[in-house]
């Protein structure tokens, strides 16, 4: 027989998973051109305006640090930075978005089933409702062939923007960028795709 506090666990255990799902790192998404051959591609190089805010005429400190983690990621692929010639040219772009999360008051009905009209099962209980306002942000890496002037890849990070995030910068662009990285399966010179992270 299922009681009252078994649900109230199985609840409290649901929340907590879904809660460090969300811990364990920001949500990745992928796209590629499938016609693209990478193994022509050994060089790169950013874009001019890469990381620059529009309006100004300067590379914010965010788009520094995230300019030498790609490059870092580029390199630690067996990719040349060529800023003359390039295979690749490298865009990037930061946002941050105000979200508003919210859930209605859910009615958590009570227990009757077989002893319907026998006896009396619990009433049943409301969990309470939230609203749940964060600051979303949102980096997007584009790799594009320079020669076509195509896009041929794009790696997108979502997450969460905490006060530990801005608290570490650094560490936090690192690992952003590794995120994207870790889901891009070539290698300079090579059209065989890699195994990649799930």
């Amino acid at each position: 027989m299922i009681g009252l506090k078994t649900v109230k666990l199985a609840l409290v255990g649901a929340m907590a998973m879904a809660l460090s799902a969300c811990a364990s790192g920001p949500r990745v998404y992928t796209d590629a051109d499938p016609a693209t051959d990478f193994g022509q591609f050994r060089t790169f190089a950013f874009v001019e305006g890469a990381g620059k805010d529009a309006e100004a005429r300067y590379q914010t400190l965010s788009g520094q640090r995230i300019e030498d983690a790609i490059n870092l990621a580029m390199v630690s692929r067996g990719y040349q930075l060529d800023i003359h010639t390039p295979d690749l040219l490298i865009n990037f772009h930061l946002k941050t978005q105000e979200k508003t999360r919210s859930s209605p008051p859910v009615y958590v009905g009570g227990y009757y089933g077989y002893r319907s009209g026998m006896y009396v099962g619990w009433p049943g209980y409301v969990e309470p409702g939230y609203v749940d306002s964060y600051t979303e942000g949102t980096l997007t890496i584009d790799l594009v062939n320079r020669q076509t002037e195509q896009m041929v890849w794009e790696g997108t990070a979502v997450s969460r923007v905490t006060s530990a995030v801005r608290e570490a910068p650094n560490e936090t662009v690192r690992a952003a960028v590794a995120s994207i990285f870790a889901k891009y399966p070539y290698v300079a010179g090579s059209s065989v795709p890699q195994p990649v992270s799930q």
